[in-house]
């Protein structure tokens, strides 16, 4: 396992994952003024409802993510090459078994940071927008939330922004700042404190066993859960529906909790020993 060095032969520094965040908002900020240039040439031409369907297709939505963080991603990679002298993130897995107790606790801990988001209340107009989002479940949608989100943004997120942090800082806070980072990437309270939260959990684990792979796949189950949870509570939904409403009666929803801090104990002290484990084998 790596040790920070705490040199300038890394990137990111905190300063230049502030700036690459920056670019991020601004690119992203032109591609949508560059789409809403497209919808105003098409009214123009007299071709207003094709305009607006393509604005509003779920497909423009993917393409669009994904071209701003490939964009993004290629302007990491290069600068990191350049410091570094190269960029060889690891995709390497460990057993069945390490991968199940990794995904039971990100579930333990995606239901246990629900009812936190729940005390956060929600304006009309953002409820509006999540219901547009987490309703529409057509196969652009659920790509978009399950495979692209996963692949992008662990890819800038741990394999570049966390990689070169641990080299920089003490793990603690890189890992907290990733977290936080990863927070922020969302623009909003409701899926910052998720974001943060599972955050660390995948700085965690990538910490102590570098692989990419494993980042993505925690940030897979923990968006496969949302979009199943979503295609489940919120199908023609007029309002944004709790999980606790799967549940009849709070004491069911209660044992839910219960069972899901059970869940991330148990990953936890079990990953904590395992993955040491594996990781003093590799190195000896």
């Amino acid at each position: 396992m790596q040790s920070f060095n705490n040199s300038t032969s890394a990137y990111p520094s905190l300063k230049q994952t502030w700036g690459l965040l920056f670019i991020t908002l601004l690119v992203a900020l032109f591609v949508n003024l560059l789409l809403l240039a497209v919808n105003q040439l098409s009214a123009a031409l007299g071709q207003s409802n094709w305009g607006q369907q393509f604005l509003s297709h779920s497909l423009t939505f993917l393409l669009t993510y994904i071209a701003i963080f490939v964009f993004i991603i290629w302007l990491g990679i290069r600068k990191k090459s350049r410091v570094e002298g190269g960029f060889a993130p690891d995709f390497s897995l460990p057993s069945i078994v390490v991968m199940l107790m990794i995904a039971f606790g990100t579930l333990g801990l995606y239901f246990l940071i629900d009812p936190v988001v729940e005390l956060i209340p929600m304006p009309k107009f953002v409820e509006r927008i999540f219901l547009e989002l987490l309703g529409d479940q057509d196969i652009w949608t659920v790509f978009a939330v399950v495979v692209a989100a996963p692949i992008c943004e662990e890819l800038l997120l741990r394999g570049i922004i966390l990689d070169g942090l641990l080299k920089l800082y003490p793990p603690k806070k890189a890992i907290i700042w990733s977290a936080l980072f990863f927070g922020f990437f969302h623009l909003n309270p409701w899926q910052f404190i998720p974001a943060v939260a599972i955050g660390i959990y995948i700085g965690w684990i990538y910490y102590r066993t570098r692989s990419l792979l494993l980042a993505m796949w925690i940030h897979f189950v923990a968006n496969g859960t949302g979009a199943l949870l979503g295609y489940v509570l919120l199908p023609e939904a007029d309002q944004m529906v709790p999980t606790r409403d799967l549940f009849q009666n709070d004491t069911l929803y209660a044992g839910l909790l219960v069972l899901s801090a059970i869940a991330l104990t148990i990953s936890i002290l079990y990953l904590a020993q395992k993955l040491k484990t594996e990781t003093t084998e590799a190195v000896g």
